[in-house]
């Protein structure tokens, strides 16, 4: 094929196994990969045209998976008695999106490389041992080779949009083949495959010169553009979100492998979490970046509201100490680098226990959820709350050291409002508090800083 697709293939031991490598890649793939069990791949010496029984050309190479011993003995056999094949085999009749059914076998001839299933399939107008499903391997219109599959897992008969994964490996491995009679693209050849070959449910863009020079079903559906309009963006990184297009520079210019999370916005609009992978590789004779990426939105999603439900109380909502014990030392390092002052407050529901004996532990749940809310309403954005265990909450309230009083005096106020409105009149609702204020040349800890409140909030129920 050096001089065209119509051309031989040179009969080197290289070009043979490079040839072979793909073969089985795909093979491998297919009964990996799809719900067919059974697969046959096969490499024509000569390129034929689909519906025409000329010209002919003999088989190169075959490579199958699934398949008993003494049946591929016997295909190998065929093929070194120099069977032939044509076109022909393709007929209109027989399509089925890009690939072409053949139910019981009807419309095949002897010498199709086929070898028929023994499985008996149970299902009403399903698979039969003899429906044959042909994909080709296609080139500028020509055939070059094809992969035949069987003996489907589920035992129904394909449909169209079953076989979009089985054809993408076929125009791939095609791309691979034709590759593979150039000696010096033997290994880019096969790696481009396997690469593609690899990625049945994700997508796949070749990136070259600034341009997206292939992308694969998948990429479409993932980012929602079709090819075309893949190939024409520019930048050809516009569809990642703009704090991650760093990423896509960095493939550009490292040649080392990447992977990385990523955010991507669809053409909807809508933001997407991706993970990808990139490595640099030869393409069409020339240095290219193979990007590869999958959907993880619900991945993402899932351990975000997991992550979220674990820092947050269950009863109030509000954060809990786990998430106290984080937060308070990011809070820690911005106020000591901005350098501004924060105070850590706490609080306690006063004679809650009695609360709970009087009016039971559920009235009491509902208590604490109200004196919640009023107390999270009453701050700052900036400040934050959490339930820090029983009854007691804890503030982080940055720079309030000026306003620490009349935020107190709103804070017991705000609770005292809402109990006399939400609780029997012979039970009274307060709060008392404890506070500790730091600054940036504090030497302190944290636990430090908690006993100092916690040492103020008692000192204040004994003043009372």
């Amino acid at each position: 094929m050096r001089n065209g697709l119509n051309s031989r293939l040179d009969n080197t031991s290289a070009q043979e196994q490079a040839v072979q490598n793909v073969l089985e890649g795909v093979v491998q793939t297919a009964v990996t990969r799809t719900p067919f069990r059974r697969a046959l791949a096969t490499c024509f010496e000569q390129a034929v045209t689909a519906g025409s029984s000329i010209p002919t050309s003999k088989i190169l190479s075959i490579a199958a998976a699934g398949i008993s011993t003494e049946s591929i003995d016997e295909l190998r056999r065929e093929v070194e008695h120099g069977v032939r094949v044509s076109g022909e085999r393709y007929a209109t009749g027989n399509i089925l999106g890009r690939s072409f059914f053949y139910p019981e076998g009807t419309g095949l001839s002897h010498s199709s490389m086929i070898v028929p299933s023994t499985r008996r399939f149970l299902i009403l107008h399903g698979w039969t041992p003899s429906d044959i499903l042909l994909v080709p391997f296609r080139i500028n219109g020509k055939i070059i080779g094809q992969i035949s599959v069987d003996d489907p897992k589920n035992g129904l008969r394909p449909q169209p949009s079953a076989l979009v994964f089985l054809e993408e490996i076929a125009s791939v491995a095609a791309r691979s083949l034709q590759d593979a009679c150039h000696l010096e693209r033997l290994t880019e050849a096969h790696r481009l495959f396997q690469f593609l070959a690899d990625s049945g449910v994700t997508g796949v863009l070749v990136v070259q010169d600034g341009q997206i020079v292939y992308s694969n079903d998948q990429a479409s559906e993932i980012l929602g553009f079709s090819g075309e309009e893949l190939a024409r963006m520019s930048p050809w990184w516009s569809y990642l979100h703009p704090d991650d297009r760093p990423f896509a520079w960095r493939c550009i210019e490292a040649p080392q492998y990447a992977n990385r999370t990523i955010r991507a916005i669809r053409k909807d609009g809508r933001e997407i979490w991706l993970s990808a992978y990139a490595h640099h590789m030869e393409y069409e004779h020339e240095a290219a970046v193979a990007c590869q990426f999958y959907d993880i939105s619900d991945r993402i999603s899932t351990e975000n509201q997991l992550k979220e439900k674990a820092m947050r109380d269950p009863l109030t909502s509000l954060r809990n100490r786990a998430y106290f014990n984080d937060a308070i030392q990011l809070e820690l390092s911005r106020s000591r680098r901005y350098k501004r002052p924060f105070t850590l407050m706490m609080a306690d529901l006063r004679g809650f226990k009695v609360i709970n004996d009087t009016l039971g532990h559920q009235e009491g749940d509902r208590i604490l959820i109200g004196v919640a809310c009023v107390l999270r309403d009453q701050l700052r954005d900036s400040d934050w709350i959490v339930r820090y265990g029983g009854d007691e909450f804890l503030f982080v309230l940055p720079e309030t050291e000026s306003e620490l009083a009349k935020l107190v005096d709103r804070l017991e106020t705000s609770v005292s409002d809402w109990g006399r409105k939400n609780v029997p009149s012979n039970i009274a609702i307060s709060v008392d508090f404890g506070w500790a204020m730091w600054s940036p040349d504090d030497s302190r800890t944290i636990s430090e800083l908690i006993q100092e409140a916690d040492s103020h909030l008692y000192e204040q129920k004994r003043n009372r």
